[in-house]
């Protein structure tokens, strides 16, 4: 009789589980436009030094990303690409198959940033060869920049 009920609180908890989405972000109202935001401010990253991304057709645009796959999105990139490789994608997609053409396309932004620097600048060739392309779920991020590991980081602690 013991048997069962272990059995059976097992299978209670499995189907809790399945139900409550054990995922890392399942319970998170993560808003990207605040996260950027405090990307910004924690890292002293200027305004006035970055270019915003604020449209579904500017993102669909620069990165080829549908707009029809976005469920939310914040972006900006570095005003000044020849001396500075800074840029943060950071886009919540509406269901994985959307997430995974939103990897792709960041994929080929990062791709694109890394031979371009591989052309004219060891240096930030180097950045962008520390960084990468990421997904959590349905989040997708392209993070490129000098403190990759620590925004990185700091970006990933709005889902714990």
């Amino acid at each position: 009789m013991n048997g069962k009920r272990i059995i059976s609180a097992l299978i209670c908890l499995l189907v809790f589980f399945a139900f409550t989405g054990c995922g890392v972000n399942s319970n998170k109202d993560v808003v990207l436009f605040e996260v950027l935001n405090s990307i910004n401010f924690k890292f002293s990253i200027s305004e006035e030094d970055m270019m915003r991304i604020d449209t579904l057709d500017d993102l669909e645009l620069y990165y080829n990303i549908l707009p029809e796959d976005v469920k939310q999105f914040a972006a900006e990139t570095t005003k000044n690409s020849s001396t500075d490789i800074t840029e943060f994608i950071l886009i919540e997609a509406v269901d994985s198959d959307a997430a995974q053409r939103v990897y792709d396309a960041l994929m080929v932004r990062y791709n694109s940033q890394r031979d371009l620097c591989a052309s004219y600048s060891a240096e930030l060739l180097a950045i962008v060869n520390g960084c990468s392309v990421a997904q959590n779920g349905n989040y997708v991020t392209l993070i490129m920049s000098s403190d990759f590991d620590a925004i990185t980081e700091w970006y990933n602690s709005y889902f714990e």
